[in-house]
């Protein structure tokens, strides 16, 4: 993937809220920041897909986290096959 450097300035605020995240995430702001981009680029059914398969695996034990993973996986196959 060939990357193109990108700088931007922003309100203190937002540059507060982008820290906030990547101490959550545990990763540079930087890539808090392509995450967002890429989110904002998904369809709206594909960004509503995408949260809930991140509220699902953050509700999952875990003891069960594996089993959950694999379970959100055959689910994930299961509508790319059958849509």
């Amino acid at each position: 993937m060939k990357t193109k450097a990108l700088s931007f300035r922003v309100e203190e605020s937002t540059y507060n809220y982008l820290a906030d995240l990547a101490d959550k995430s545990e990763l540079p702001i930087s890539e808090v920041v392509r995450e967002i981009v890429k989110t904002n680029q998904m369809t709206e059914g594909t960004r509503r897909a995408y949260g809930e398969c991140l509220e699902y695996l953050a509700s999952v034990d875990s003891n069960d986290f594996l089993v959950g993973l694999d379970a959100l996986v055959e689910a994930i196959k299961e509508v790319k096959t059958n849509g």
